[in-house]
């Protein structure tokens, strides 16, 4: 090879070998120019680097092996290519709870639309699980009741904010409609969701209440063709249409006759107390049956093995209001229950045990 002397590459004297061996020999030998050459004494078959010569790291790899090799290509900075996760990139799919089981979201109705439970929305703190409840059950299916995205108001029916999404003692507003009229007030709750959940399971022959002069207003009167008439401040029943089965939408209908004649009066006489209060169960509501009148229904129930218990509240005010749960402040949703200490609610007085019920089911008519 030309060059300078002081810088050409010299080889040492060989003999013959294949052209793609001497060309390999060449870069060897001209590796390190400056360097001592290598005498002829040294093997031809392997040329000796100075201790001093840096070595490479690493071979550069011919286009061939990468891809023979299946390495992920590298970027231009060295270092590998991002990988995709694909759990990652696959969206979730949109929460959707059974309109079979919760059948005003089928309706039509101005609901919000619902992002989760109300046990994913509320997990039990640590140390507490919730109790353990039968499928099928009242306490189960309130545990799953569909939730309002967080960040959602409670209103009143016709649609103004009572408890701004921020409000320190609203946890959550329950996906399910007020109505649009001021008849789904504070005592009503508990009778439409006890109704809903009854009627869910096709139970309509259990669903019935109690109205203020204590006229029984059962589902199968209206099934019937029967409709609550006034006369004066007393009702009765006069029939109006032709038997049919009854839709969603006609239940709909019975319920707001209901909660027209119904009030907290008319809940005692229909429930029964719940005199050990160790047995608190989900659908469980204290009862205030003195102005002003109030009910906050039992959501749901977490305990300790200790025994320490605490309680998700549900409530509606008066007038008619979001279905929502309250929380004692904004560092938890979760009433603690120590009975006979009363539980202290920001919205009305406090929870005496004394007060607690449970509403069983109606006795079919004969």
């Amino acid at each position: 090879m030309r060059g300078r002397w002081q810088k050409a590459c010299r080889l040492s004297s060989v003999t013959r070998v294949p052209r793609a061996a001497g060309f390999a020999l060449i870069l060897a030998s001209c590796q390190g120019q400056g360097d001592k050459a290598p005498s002829p004494s040294e093997s031809t078959a392997s040329i000796s680097r100075p201790s001093s010569m840096p070595v490479a790291s690493a071979a550069v790899p011919s286009a061939a092996s990468l891809a023979g090799s299946g390495a992920a290509p590298t970027s231009a900075a060295g270092g590998a290519s991002p990988t995709v996760n694909a759990d990652a990139a696959t969206p979730k799919a949109p929460f959707a709870p059974d309109p079979k089981r919760y059948s005003w979201l089928a309706g039509g109705r101005d609901v919000p639309t619902p992002d989760a439970t109300l046990e994913a929305r509320f997990p039990a703190p640590p140390g507490y699980t919730r109790v353990k409840v039968e499928p099928g059950s009242f306490a189960e299916w309130l545990r799953s009741l569909p939730m309002a995205p967080e960040g959602t108001p409670a209103k009143n029916f016709s649609g103004d904010v009572t408890l701004a999404a921020d409000d320190d003692y609203l946890a959550g507003v329950i996906a399910i409609d007020v109505g649009v009229s001021d008849l789904q007030q504070s005592s009503d709750v508990i009778v439409r969701l006890n109704a809903e959940w009854l009627w869910s399971r096709g139970e309509k022959s259990s669903i019935g209440y109690l109205s203020a002069t204590k006229l029984s207003m059962p589902l199968s009167r209206w099934e019937k063709g029967q409709r609550l008439i006034p006369n004066g401040a007393n009702v009765f029943w006069a029939v109006k249409t032709k038997p049919a089965e009854l839709d969603y939408a006609e239940f709909r209908k019975y319920l707001d006759s209901v909660f027209n004649w119904a009030n907290s009066t008319s809940l005692a006489p229909r429930s029964v107390p719940v005199p050990d209060p160790t047995q608190l169960l989900a659908g469980d509501f204290f009862l205030q049956n003195q102005a002003p009148h109030h009910v906050a229904v039992v959501l749901d129930v977490a305990d300790k093995p200790s025994g320490e218990r605490l309680a998700l509240l549900g409530q509606s005010r008066n007038p008619a209001e979001s279905m929502h749960v309250v929380r004692p402040g904004k560092a938890t949703a979760w009433f603690s229950v120590r009975p006979p200490v009363p539980v202290q609610t920001p919205h009305s007085r406090a929870l005496a045990w004394a007060d607690l019920r449970r509403l069983p089911p109606a006795e079919p008519e004969k």
